[in-house]
């Protein structure tokens, strides 16, 4: 079977071997850069799921990787954009990941090369909104807003006290906005990756991939602030209401894990109650507010790559850029 009949038959297993090579470095040259770094096994988990998306895309299209042309590639980028699943810079780091799969096989003229200039003139690759983060005064209105923490009460021995919910939303949205979370490492946080829960001061987050999102991998953050007090008075009530399971923000009394879209409205509706004008009210904001807040700080740029558990060096320069750090030079 020749390399290109390889990638119609196993697409997803054929990129796996690429990646796995020397030849997949070796596509990454830049002028003026020298040799390039092997890939990480982080960059290589991002890359894969990735790829996997657009092999998924092939496979319901009926298409055959060495048939595809720059229209198909543009096509499978704006339906993503069209769903709302990429901005212009995942948009293009599609393209460029296609491109080296093109440029392994020898393909000339590259169709993703030609895709790129394509989605660039209907203005795919155009600038997108800037990068929502909160302020000082907003963050204590958002902090302000949040579902009340009242105190626990009972109605009936028989049932659980009025408002955990409230106050499981309230220590959960606190959480996300002084530690950086995703939406799916909140969801999927667990009671073991939280260290020293009932201590004092900042709390480490020692995050897993264990119950989150297929892109997530280990990495640590630090929960400082109100958010490491909202975090605690939950957990000491979570086990007094003998919740099962592991999850530090369940559902309900059985332990089930929220839906992320349940997450997205409580947020949503924590903004509007608080009267945040912002371009995005959404969990995403509260992220960007902590990583932006860590550079303004002062924090080395690789320390809030790990709190964030960013996977590429680059993915800390949309940050920076907000944060108006220097540009860091290539070496």
């Amino acid at each position: 079977m020749t390399v290109s009949n390889q990638w119609d038959a196993n697409p997803v297993a054929a990129f796996q071997a690429f990646i796995d090579s020397p030849d997949f470095v070796k596509t990454s040259r830049r002028l003026g850069q020298g040799t390039p770094s092997p890939v990480s096994k982080r960059s290589a988990h991002v890359y894969k799921a990735m790829f996997n998306k657009f092999a998924y895309w092939m496979h319901a299209e009926r298409r055959a990787f060495s048939h595809l042309g720059e229209q198909d590639l543009v096509g499978f980028v704006s339906q993503l954009r069209g769903k709302g699943e990429q901005d212009s810079g995942i948009t293009q780091r599609y393209l460029r990941l296609i491109e080296r799969c093109f440029e392994h096989l020898a393909v000339a003229p590259n169709p993703a090369t030609i895709a790129l200039k394509l989605a660039t003139d209907n203005h795919y690759l155009g600038k997108d909104k800037r990068m929502a983060v909160l302020d000082a005064n907003q963050v204590d209105l958002f902090v302000s807003a949040l579902p009340p923490m009242r105190p626990a009460t009972r109605t009936r021995s028989d049932r659980k006290p009025l408002g955990w919910k409230q106050r499981r939303t309230h220590a959960m949205q606190a959480t996300i906005l002084f530690s950086g979370l995703r939406v799916a490492e909140a969801v999927g946080l667990q009671i073991t990756e939280v260290d020293d829960p009932l201590g004092e001061g900042d709390i480490a987050l020692r995050i897993t991939p264990e119950g989150k999102h297929d892109t997530s991998y280990e990495h640590s953050t630090i929960l400082r602030n109100y958010g490491a007090v909202a975090l605690r008075a939950w957990l000491i009530e979570r086990k007094q209401l003998d919740i099962p399971g592991s999850l530090v923000f369940p559902s309900n009394v059985r332990g089930e894990p929220l839906e992320p879209g349940t997450v997205y409205d409580q947020v949503k509706a924590t903004f509007e109650r608080a009267g945040i004008e912002v371009g995005r009210q959404g969990a995403r904001t509260l992220r960007n507010t902590f990583a932006v807040g860590k550079l303004q700080e002062g924090v080395d740029r690789e320390e809030v790559r790990e709190y964030l558990g960013l996977a590429l060096d680059r993915s800390t320069e949309i940050y920076e850029l907000a944060a108006g750090c220097p540009k860091k030079a290539v070496m």
